[in-house]
């Protein structure tokens, strides 16, 4: 088995552990309201893990990227394939879910070059991922420590700077992202006390965090970059009409 293979398969038991146990049934708390202000047609999810036995609702054709160690129920749509060369067909998704795989990849620009390739104009792709600054950080600089070729996450985790620099660089525009699930050690369940006090005074201090990014037509700015254009335009304008300045940046303002 190859080495990529077995790092795989050590991912897909690691789910089933203590510490993925919780991680994951925050993400499954999360991810339904997402869909609901997103409400996509066709979905595409990378991989691992798999977030309910059976996708949630009639209304979404979700499709599950099976990299052969996912073990979903009839109720998916599955095809076999790799993360950085989908078998499947352009502009074909509204959301791309990329669950904590982005760490394990050994070029996660191309899978990012992937997933924009298969998504719709406008669509949008949500990545869930491994915080650096979280506690399973700790522990991933452990089992490198003492070599426990055991532990699957041996790449360094992606940063939130990092993964939005990759995401810029693929034509995708950042709307939004959060931090999410905190621990403590000892603790046996996820408590919302924890995750408030977390969100509040230690956000990076999350074992994960969520992005959602739209797929932008290459070659378009950024929209930020055309309203800034567009407030520089429309003041040179207004001084150009013999309006004071301080007018017209108050009134763009407002």
């Amino acid at each position: 088995m190859a080495r990529s293979q077995k790092r795989q398969q050590r991912a897909s038991q690691w789910w089933e552990t203590h510490g993925g146990r919780l991680l994951l049934d925050r993400a499954r708390e999360l991810l339904p309201r997402w869909l609901t202000r997103l409400q996509p047609e066709a979905v595409l999810q990378l991989g691992q893990p798999v977030f309910w036995g059976l996708p949630p609702g009639i209304h979404h054709a979700w499709v599950l990227l099976n990299d052969g160690f996912s073990l979903p129920t009839g109720g998916y749509l599955q095809a076999y394939g790799r993360c950085d060369a989908l078998p499947l067909a352009s502009m074909r998704f509204d959301l791309v879910i990329v669950p904590f795989c982005l760490s394990r990849m050994a070029d996660p620009q191309r899978t990012l070059a992937e997933c924009w390739r298969v998504l719709r104009p406008e669509g949008h792709i949500l990545i869930m991922d491994f915080n650096p600054g979280g506690s399973l950080n700790l522990l991933r600089r452990w089992h490198r420590w003492r070599r426990d070729r055991s532990w699957p996450w041996w790449r360094p985790f992606l940063s939130l700077g990092q993964l939005r620099g990759l995401l810029e660089e693929q034509d995708f525009t950042l709307r939004e992202g959060r931090y999410f699930q905190y621990t403590l050690p000892g603790l046996k369940e996820n408590a919302q006390w924890l995750e408030l006090m977390g969100d509040r005074w230690w956000p990076a201090g999350a074992n994960a965090y969520l992005l959602l990014a739209q797929r932008r037509e290459a070659g378009l700015p950024p929209p930020e970059l055309l309203w800034q254009s567009y407030l520089r335009r429309r003041r040179r304008r207004a001084l150009a009409s013999g309006v004071p300045a301080t007018f017209a940046r108050d009134k763009d303002q407002g």
